[in-house]
């Protein structure tokens, strides 16, 4: 009996024995003599799937999972529990030890470093009031991801989730203004980012007061992630859409962050030129889809034109008019090709399936971009880096600057400037009327009626349609918006008419009230001539009758001359027959005597001419 009980024992030995060797030959490790080990390790090997190949190797880790038994699965079970537990406690010590079990265990399971280090960033973080000790929480999750990126090297997801913490919980949480600047200033963290290859030192991560900045950092981390899938690593749990636009659209984050901080110059203007530039390499990125190729969301316009000149040559070899055949989603040219010449026959049944092929990419590369919103993307980024919507935003900035500081009569002034370059803004790129900042411009619309005391905006309001989608419409799009311009402008037109109108009415009464004067003022100008005639023909009439007048005295004088000349020849020959008469011894006194009292007789008789010649003057 016991000899029996001891051979079945030896029996048993000698079969675990035997089951050793074939375990000992498939699971033997390579040896470092070019030895290349079990079967397993060649397996591993070729897969890429050794422990040397997945990422960093932990002692730790490794000492944890031999200890196990066997059962690290029964106390990777545990640990979670016990993690749950102790962050329900607020233990949080307790909780991080444990996680840090949990992750010498499980290293190469994605999710225990998602998902733990999503707790300490997003749910731990929230339970402590102070922003600093927010940001330290923020900090460990982050730091857990860095960790779990280093034990996963060809896990693409785990980066891009890293990409994704800085992005969003720093920039885009309540304490996002906080957030930022504890990171800017954070050099600490900063150093163990540049031993994880992030080069923060970079122009590529210092923002626009020449420190690291939390999106681009982020970005840095997406771009990593890109380039290890471009390296032939398979992105797993993730589409492939999403997974690129993540860092392109960091880019545009960070742009909006520092105009929000009032970063409003040429330095915003280059953000956005740079973001722009990284969303067209986007579009010309080829992106995996669920068909059997890949699109590029870039070249939708290039499958429009290429599917156009395929069909204009389909139809010259076809003869075929084709109506409406370009808005058809599957269009089905087979049977007009085997109606062609049999010479062109062939090629019009290869530019058949070309057109198929054409259209299937054109439906998914457009499918992909709705998915997206790509357009309103590729818009804001041209639009933004205009001077004057980088101008738009500053003086809206100051405008707002100016109402909290109660300096009212600037901040219209502001407010309007700012509304009318918006309004230029808007009609060339209607879909910038979704954006998120038109909400802080229509919030800034009702400060301003509220400066003006008016809740009615004028007639000529630049950014009326604008005001009245926001506040009509309770689904807003672009489409609605262009709806609403329109209408808005079929007013604006009306009115203008009825103000031209107007503008007519009232030129047409001034143009008669200016005749009216005119033919006043001509009336009152040959009132004034003729006044002018007559008194210059009574004036020349004047000058001739004093002309004539003294021609008259002039007679007059001339006759008194003669009258005179001839009295003193008269008196001169009396006194000769005088003297003749007289005695020759009388005095020569008394001649002289004698012509002293003739002398009187000629001044009376010069006197009555010139009264005479008076006279006449008067009578005339």
């Amino acid at each position: 009996m016991r000899t029996t009980a001891l051979r079945r024992k030896l029996i048993y030995l000698v079969a675990m024995l035997a089951m050793l060797v074939p375990l000992f030959l498939l699971g033997q490790p390579s040896g470092g003599s070019g030895d290349s080990g079990g079967q397993l390790t060649e397996m591993r090997n070729r897969f890429n799937i050794a422990e040397s190949d997945l990422g960093e190797i932990s002692p730790a880790s490794e000492t944890m999972k031999l200890a196990s038994l066997g059962m690290r699965g029964v106390a990777a079970t545990l640990l979670w529990n016990k993690a749950h537990h102790y962050k329900v406690a607020h233990e949080w010590d307790r909780y991080k030890a444990t996680l840090n079990n949990i992750s010498l265990l499980q290293p190469h399971f994605d999710k225990v470093w998602e998902h733990q280090a999503h707790n300490l960033a997003y749910n731990v973080s929230t339970e402590f009031d102070d922003y600093r000790q927010r940001y330290e929480m923020v900090r460990e999750g982050t730091e857990f991801l860095s960790k779990g990126v280093r034990q996963n090297r060809n896990a693409p997801r785990l980066v891009w989730y890293t990409g994704w913490f800085y992005g969003s919980k720093m920039g885009m949480s309540d304490e996002k203004v906080q957030f930022r600047k504890l990171f800017s200033d954070d050099e600490v963290l900063h150093g163990k980012l540049l031993e994880e290859g992030i080069a923060v030192d970079s122009p590529e991560a210092r923002g626009p007061y020449f420190k690291p900045d939390n999106w681009l950092v982020g970005r840095l981390w997406l771009r990593h992630g890109y380039d290890i899938v471009d390296s032939g690593v398979k992105i797993r749990r993730q589409t492939p859409l999403n997974f690129y636009e993540t860092g392109p659209k960091w880019r545009i984050k960070h742009s909006e962050a520092i105009e929000d901080e009032g970063v409003l110059d040429e330095r915003a203007q280059n953000a956005w030129q740079m973001a722009a530039q990284d969303w067209q390499e986007f579009g010309q990125r080829s992106v995996p889809t669920t068909a059997a190729f890949t699109i590029k969301l870039g070249q939708l316009d290039e499958l429009v034109r290429l599917k156009a000149l395929r069909l204009e040559e389909f139809r010259k070899l076809t003869g075929e008019e084709l109506p409406g055949i370009e808005n058809q989603w599957q269009p089905n040219l087979m049977p007009y090709a085997k109606k062609a010449a049999p010479e062109d026959r062939m090629r019009a049944m290869e530019l058949a399936d070309e057109i198929e092929d054409i259209e299937e990419r054109r439906v998914k590369t457009d499918g992909y971009r709705k998915q997206i919103n790509y357009p309103y993307w590729d818009t804001l980024t041209q639009a933004e880096q205009e001077e004057r919507t980088v101008e738009a935003r500053r003086l809206i900035y100051e405008a707002e600057k100016a109402n909290e500081e109660a300096e009212l009569d600037k901040a219209i002034d502001l407010y309007e400037q700012a509304f009318a370059v918006w309004a230029e803004i808007f009609d060339d790129y209607p879909i910038l009327t979704v954006d998120d900042s038109a909400e802080d411009l229509l919030r800034s619309i009702r400060r301003y009626s509220v400066a003006i005391d008016s809740e009615e905006m004028a007639d000529d309001f630049p950014l009326a349609a604008f005001v009245e989608m926001m506040g009509t419409y309770e689904q807003v799009s672009s489409e609605v918006y262009e709806e609403v311009r329109k209408t808005q402008k079929e007013r604006a037109e009306k009115r203008k008419q009825e103000l031209a109108q107007l503008e007519l009415e009232r030129e047409r009464q001034a143009a008669e009230e200016m005749e009216r004067e005119r033919e006043a003022m001509q009336k009152m100008k040959e009132k004034s001539e003729a006044k002018k005639a007559e008194q210059a023909a009574k004036a020349e009439t004047n000058a001739d009758d004093l002309q004539a007048g003294e021609s008259m005295d002039n007679d007059a004088d001339a006759d008194a001359d003669v009258d005179a000349d001839e009295a003193t020849s008269d008196e001169a020959t009396a006194d000769e027959a005088i003297k003749d008469d007289s005695d020759p011894d009388e005095p020569v006194a008394e001649e002289n005597s004698e012509n002293k009292d003739d002398q009187p007789v000629v001044e009376e008789v010069t006197d009555d001419a010139e009264a005479d010649s008076d006279g006449d003057a008067s009578d005339e």
